[in-house]
């Protein structure tokens, strides 16, 4: 599992936090962070059912709106393909619940603009299971 943290200044400082390459035995700790920010009832059950199910190519994406916080999980992925289909899915959650809290038009330019930073911020961490090479060293 990697662990990633940025920041969008733009939007009150939106803290971000990143779990790739999840499975079971890190439940608990996310489940930990989600509590932290807020996540409780039916939520935080579905997540809870969800991380320990070991399940690939699936995530999870949670804000809090009122501090700016959010906390996202890939899963492990069966191909680069898959993760490109998680990532984008979850980041998409990430901006609409940003874009939400800031009244932001998701069919506007700032909405995309918005979604651009965030793949820039990922990316860094976000190519290593873009590629099938590098993907293989993550599995040692």
């Amino acid at each position: 599992m990697i662990v990633q943290e940025f920041y969008i200044p733009k939007y009150g400082d939106w803290h971000v936090k990143v779990y790739y390459a999840v499975h079971t035995y890190w439940a608990d700790r996310i489940i930990m962070d989600l509590y932290r920010i807020g996540c409780r009832g039916d939520s935080l059950k579905r997540a809870y059912r969800n991380l320990t199910e070991g399940r690939m190519n699936t995530g999870l994406t949670y804000s809090d709106y009122r501090r700016r916080e959010t906390v996202m999980v890939i899963s492990l992925t069966s191909t680069p393909e898959e993760f490109q289909n998680s990532w984008d899915h979850e980041k998409g959650h990430l901006c609409r619940h940003i874009s939400k809290a800031f009244g932001i038009d998701p069919y506007g330019e700032e909405a995309q603009y918005l979604s651009g930073y965030v793949g820039q911020k990922m990316f860094p961490v976000a190519k290593k299971f873009l590629c099938e090479h590098c993907r293989k060293g993550l599995e040692k």
